[in-house]
């Protein structure tokens, strides 16, 4: 009875149970329950931040592709400029963020302009060590093919003179001149009236009339000095030694004889003789009012005084900025 009892449970294990319909198969001995719920918390292997106040982690979210993420990021900048306007992060963060004057959004263009109002504010040194890469980017815009950023460039320009204006105008009156000229569709030397895209038929009014402002403030710091701009009455008319010992004195500003350009490098202008005068103004160091003058009213001085009577006929807003233009031309130039 034993034997054949061991030999029936042996063939037990070859054997294949039938399957009752409606009924699960059964489990096998071996198997493990896995129906438990764990009650620990699994934390990833992950670089934990020990400074979440750190902000250089920060600045390559101003290239993310997410509109709402770029504005988001200038405005915590923006917030945070009191405590950093002394830090070493103000150089990367302006580098980051310019290049966004040329950016597709108008909310993240308008978020660059409130940050560069609020490091003005605090500290207008900042402003002019980058007046080189500004005036790059908004010459860029300038002459971009997407009309809503070449129409807010101008924008740009006047925040930027409002903070730094002797510096922009002593190293790109040229350039600028013929950037705005181009965005007002006037038509400089060499240029093409019908080549702007702001220049329609139609011309939106609000965007002549800032254009023709950035354009009174740009003259402005261009052909008069600082006390002729806070008294224009008085300032003609008094004279002293000061004009006679600045030469000898420590300058103003930083680099006095970067003009002369000792110690740079260029790159040929290829053609340059196609160009006419105009090749030749944007090689002329315009250092001084007078030469800024001289360079204005032989080159630029007829086709504004042309518009701006055009405009005024026109009446509006944009007569108002035109005919305060004309004061300020009659000012300087008359």
């Amino acid at each position: 009875m034993t034997k054949s009892r061991k030999q029936k449970q042996k063939k037990q294990d070859f054997l294949r149970k039938k399957l009752k319909v409606g009924k699960p198969k059964e489990k096998a001995r071996n198997a493990t329950d896995t129906s438990f719920v764990s009650k620990t918390i699994s934390i990833r292997n992950q670089h934990l931040d020990q400074n979440p106040h750190d902000l250089t982690k920060r600045l390559t979210l101003l290239k993310h592709h997410n509109i709402n993420v770029r504005k988001e990021t200038l405005t915590t900048f923006q917030k945070s400029i009191p405590s950093i306007i002394k830090s070493r992060l103000m150089t990367p963060l302006l580098t980051q963020s310019i290049p966004l004057i040329c950016d597709e959004s108008q909310q993240v263009r308008q978020g660059l302009i409130d940050l560069v109002d609020e490091i003005g504010s605090h500290d207008a040194e900042i402003l002019k060590l980058h007046c080189n890469i500004f005036v790059l980017y908004i010459n860029m815009a300038m002459t971009h093919i997407v009309t809503q950023i070449q129409a807010d460039s101008t924008k740009f320009l006047s925040h930027l003179l409002k903070y730094c204006g002797d510096e922009v105008v002593r190293k790109s009156w040229v350039k600028l001149l013929n950037g705005v000229f181009g965005v007002l569709g006037w038509g400089q030397v060499g240029k093409n009236d019908s080549a702007s895209i702001v220049q329609t038929k139609k011309r939106n009014a609000k965007y002549v009339t800032i254009h023709l402002n950035a354009l009174y403030t740009l003259v402005e710091y261009g052909c008069q000095d600082e006390r002729a701009r806070s008294d224009g009455d008085t300032a003609e008319t008094t004279e002293d030694s000061g004009t006679l010992r600045n030469p000898y004195l420590i300058p103003d500003y930083p680099q006095p004889f970067e003009h002369l350009k000792l110690f740079t490098r260029e790159l040929k202008v290829q053609d340059a003789t196609s160009s006419g005068v105009n090749a030749t103004l944007l090689s002329l160091a315009t250092q001084d009012i007078d030469t800024r003058k001289a360079v204005f009213i032989e080159q630029f001085l007829p086709i504004v005084r042309k518009k701006i009577e055009v405009i005024i006929k026109e009446g509006g807003e944009c007569g108002k900025s035109a005919n305060k233009f004309k004061t300020l031309l009659a000012k300087i130039f008359d």
